[in-house]
């Protein structure tokens, strides 16, 4: 039997390691991420790191604030649906929860968990319950998986109805995404069928989470969570399902909107059918997060895709890196700004309290 001495060492190293681990996974992220925007994205476009460089530098000051401006606007007509799946959540806070969220997200490699731990501390110091905050992260990632699920065979059959010869990786990302999108439509119908339907979606979960070692929360695990959450969901869904999918689909044709302007300030701007395959392929890929936002797969994904359908190399390059850099990196510090406001005051009111 080893001494207490030895344990208590082996312990504390234990403890250091986890962050260290953490640290290093999160830089691994980064890395590759990294080394695919560098060495694939100009490949994907066929064009040198010169030529698209000396395409953004070509951007002015007012392009670069109607296109933040267009941005912003797709952020806030996206409050719709955040304010329709959590009664009683003002637009500003939900704009301040979708920033927040995603500023956090963007930072790691599968950090939707970490986006989602901010938005419930949020939440809570606002007095929504966990079971109102669950009922929201359910419902918002539900219809956006949809829509994400859904674009790719739109943009297919778009192309198709335009005679634009669509591109072989365009298809089978519509036919991947129609798989999954019939398993989401499942899955989601078979959990508002009733309590059986939503028990056998828990029990399946509990079964997976068991299968990678975890173990199911107590109190009757996933499938009686699944039971409560359900029951919490239907009437929600059943009244708010309209403002759901105006606000999401308005914001994905903000977004879509955002990259043919980037397209547009940066060269001649393609069909808006091209634009909108490109955009349904950047939001199928932005599921694959092996890195943070699925950095560097998004891009290389998006620039061949136009290049494939007739855009020219250096546009797409650089208007994807540019879409890119104002949808995803502009959320980090802004986001990041939201997040220190709110803790500030979230401090000076528990400050405030303890005077009183």
């Amino acid at each position: 039997m080893l001494p207490a001495s030895v344990i208590s060492t082996l312990g504390d190293m234990a403890r250091v390691a986890r962050p260290i681990g953490r640290i290093a996974k999160v830089a691994l992220s980064l890395a590759l991420a990294a080394a695919i925007l560098v060495f694939a994205v100009p490949r994907a476009g066929g064009v040198g790191w010169p030529e698209i460089w000396t395409a953004v530098a070509a951007l002015t000051v007012s392009q670069v604030v109607v296109l933040a401006g267009v941005w912003f606007a797709g952020l806030w007509v996206h409050t719709l649906a955040l304010t329709a799946a959590m009664p009683g959540l003002s637009a500003r806070r939900a704009l301040l929860l979708n920033l927040t969220g995603s500023s956090v997200s963007n930072l790691l490699p599968l950090g939707g968990a970490a986006g989602t731990v901010a938005n419930y501390s949020m939440s809570r110091s606002w007095g929504f319950t966990p079971s109102a905050f669950a009922r929201w992260a359910l419902v918002t990632n539900i219809w956006d998986t949809l829509v994400k699920l859904a674009l790719p065979g739109v943009a297919l059959c778009w192309l198709a109805a335009a005679g634009v010869d669509s591109d072989a990786g365009l298809s089978r990302m519509a036919l991947v995404g129609g798989g999954l999108l019939l398993l989401a439509v499942l899955a989601a119908h078979t959990l508002a069928r009733g309590e059986r339907g939503a028990h056998s979606v828990g029990r399946a979960v509990d079964w997976l989470v068991r299968s990678v070692g975890r173990r199911p929360p107590a109190d009757g695990g996933y499938a009686a969570s699944a039971v409560r959450l359900r029951s919490d969901s239907a009437d929600l869904i059943a009244t708010s399902w309209a403002r759901l999918t105006v606000g999401k689909a308005a914001y994905a044709l903000l977004q879509a909107a955002l990259l043919w302007l980037c397209l547009a300030c940066l060269g001649t701007a393609p069909a808006a059918v091209i634009v909108f395959a490109a955009f349904a392929v950047e939001r199928l890929l932005s599921m694959a997060v092996i890195t943070p936002g699925a950095t560097g797969v998004v891009e290389v994904g998006m620039t061949g895709l136009l290049v494939a359908l007739g855009t020219d190399p250096v546009t797409a390059a650089a208007g994807v890196l540019v879409y890119r850099a104002i949808t995803f990196g502009l959320e980090i510090p802004v986001g990041g700004v939201g997040l220190l406001w709110w803790s500030l005051r979230r401090r000076s009111a528990r400050d405030l309290a303890l005077a009183a």
